[in-house]
């Protein structure tokens, strides 16, 4: 069983502007995945063998913590690595009012075809961490791992129930809705299609098949997506090599347990391809 020393069962950033430091190991990435819209981001290392992919979670971009520090550590490693942003984001054309589950699932397949040859390693953060897990349900022989950072299944319908009924039926009939994080925080304008379109994507309705390695990171005080949420879904995901590893005093935004973070992405790594 992968890491049996862990608990083995069968944050966001406001996308104001976006000025990302590329690394000297890096080269611009680029892919038209529509008639006119291309997504963006960095790309490091060898042009074959195994090719490390970040997925940056809800209002994030490429230029966030996690994946700066990632694409850092593959630099050290010498791996190949890609860090992007889906569209709508950061350096990606499109429309964040755009946004689905369906789009960003669309955005990864379009670089995983682009990437055929390549057996990849996801490492998914917040709603990051969904879409890698549909994907690793779709593609398993191309997708040789995923490192779930406290997956937000489901996040998009929890947050439209949260709302009251004044505000949801004002989503339903307008048709667009302005998405805070939080008092004082920034907002976001989301059409209601997201809200359907999530809907079949929820993964305790119907349980992945996963039968590469799973490597969940969840803070215990994780403050967005409740840490019983990832104990729940390592109940029901169908495959066998699956951890989940909960990090002491550290909340969504997993500031503090960098280490943790490049340690679990490192057994991955060497588990999946020496």
């Amino acid at each position: 069983m992968f890491l049996s020393s862990f608990v083995v069962f069968g944050a966001f950033a406001a996308p104001f502007f976006w000025f990302t430091m590329q690394l000297s190991s890096e080269s611009p990435f680029s892919l038209l995945v529509s008639s006119d819209e291309h997504l963006r981001g960095y790309q490091q290392g060898p042009e074959h063998g195994p090719l490390g992919i970040f997925l940056p979670g809800f209002a994030s971009d490429l230029g966030g913590s996690k994946s700066t520090l990632l694409a850092q550590h593959a630099a050290r490693s010498r791996w190949g690595w890609l860090r992007f942003d889906y569209r709508g984001m950061g350096l990606s054309d499109g429309s964040f009012a755009e946004l689905s589950i369906s789009r960003y699932l669309a955005d990864l397949e379009a670089i995983l075809a682009h990437f055929a040859q390549r057996p990849t390693l996801l490492v998914g953060s917040s709603m990051g961490g969904w879409v890698a897990t549909l994907a690793a349900h779709r593609h398993p022989e191309q997708i040789q791992g995923a490192v779930l950072i406290a997956p937000a299944f489901n996040f998009i319908q929890q947050y439209f129930e949260r709302l009251d009924s004044a505000s949801r039926q004002t989503w339903r009939d307008r048709g667009i809705h302005h998405w805070s994080l939080g008092p004082g925080g920034p907002s976001f304008p989301l059409q209601f299609t997201a809200v359907r379109d999530a809907m079949q994507y929820d993964p305790f309705q119907n349980p992945p098949m996963l039968p590469m390695p799973i490597h969940i990171l969840h803070g215990s005080e994780d403050e967005a997506v409740p840490l019983l949420q990832s104990y729940a879904f390592m109940g029901i995901a169908r495959g066998r090599n699956r951890a989940l590893e909960v990090l002491p005093g550290i909340d969504h935004r997993l500031q503090g347990a960098e280490r943790p973070l490049l340690q679990a992405v490192e057994r991955l790594w060497s588990y999946c391809f020496g």
